[in-house]
């Protein structure tokens, strides 16, 4: 995950992403974006030369592996220097509140992936040369010579001031003699960056400019691996949620609640308390109402029967029904460690 970009000179730039290299602001209908690459070079064999440094971001689609969106341009705040030791550069933008909901769509759950068009440009002076007889010195008086040799105002004056002084000591020069020189010339050089920024690193951004929110939940295992089924089940039902498989997802996500409701013994509870009104429910019994609740919901993805062959499924059901097996297979970890 880094760019290499060839200076034409055996030495090269080297950028990659900073840890933990992307912020964001909040801003008006959006937020200020902030991205930081470390840059480097190889050699450092023409030191010296700053650099200006920007770039288009695009966003990977992760629902279609091979198309990405262009999301914003990014500038830097100040020029660069960069020499063998690597230094941070940090690239600035804006991107809308329209913008951040597309990118959440097209990350689908999954890490965000970016790809980065670089482009350095930088002033720096090449040698060259021209024959004298064609080089056409000012009319310059000693008083503006002098002045000239004692302010050095740019390269270009004092060659002109040093040829005519030469010229007036020496007499004519020889029609074979050249002037040389250097010449500023502005370079431009590319570059890409492909990098991923971590689903939890990303949201916790959103969560910073108030954006959205999220749940992290962590579901322990307790009792060795009495629960490790459950939580692969999760994990692969986030994983086809991030494809666009939400009822594939939903019937996955299912599995970890069959194994909560053997352990409280929900079906049990469910039938003896639909005998009862729901303020004289107990807080057992209310909570099984809910595991087969859940259940029931998530049952109407995998089994299309008279009452069920047109129910769907939005990709906001998929991640709520997933979030909620979550929090109840977390729930009975929780109170199996305290057993």
């Amino acid at each position: 995950m880094n760019a290499v970009i060839e200076l034409g000179n055996g030495d090269s730039l080297h950028l990659e992403p900073a840890r933990r290299a992307l912020r964001l602001y909040p801003g008006a209908a959006g937020a200020q974006v902030e991205l930081t690459l470390s840059i480097s070079k190889v050699h450092d064999l023409a030191p010296g030369i700053a650099y200006q440094v920007k770039a288009q971001v695009y966003v990977e689609d992760n629902t279609h592996r091979r198309q990405q969106r262009m999301l914003c341009d990014l500038h830097a705040t100040s020029l660069v220097t960069p020499v063998v030791r690597a230094s941070p550069v940090q690239l600035s933008g804006f991107i809308t509140d329209e913008q951040i909901r597309v990118v959440e769509q097209l990350r689908g759950g999954g890490d965000l992936w970016l790809n980065l068009r670089l482009t350095t440009s930088s002033v720096e002076w090449q040698a060259d040369s021209i024959p004298v007889d064609q080089y056409q010195s000012p009319m310059i008086s000693d008083e503006e010579l002098e002045g000239l040799r004692q302010d050095a105002l740019s390269r270009d004056d004092v060659l002109r001031a040093t040829t005519k002084f030469l010229t007036e000591k020496f007499g004519p020069l020889p029609s074979s003699a050249k002037v040389t020189f250097e010449r500023p010339l502005t370079k431009q050089r590319t570059g890409d960056l492909r990098f991923d920024i971590n689903a939890g690193e990303w949201a916790a951004q959103l969560m910073h400019v108030q954006a959205g929110a999220f749940v992290e939940l962590l579901v322990p295992l307790a009792r060795g691996t009495d629960y490790t089924d459950a939580v692969t089940a999760l994990r692969e039902a986030r994983e086809l949620l991030r494809q666009g498989r939400i009822e594939p997802a939903i019937v996955e996500a299912r599995k970890a609640v069959e194994q909560v409701r053997v352990a409280y013994g929900t079906q049990k509870l469910f039938a003896a308390a639909v005998k009862k009104t729901p303020r004289q429910r107990t807080l057992d019994e209310r909570w099984a109402f809910m595991v087969e609740d859940l259940f029931s919901t998530m049952s109407g993805a995998g089994h299309k029967d008279e009452v069920t062959k047109d129910f769907e499924y939005t990709r906001e059901d998929g991640e709520m029904l997933i979030v909620a097996a979550a929090g109840m297979l977390k729930r009975l970890s929780a109170k199996s460690i305290t057993l």
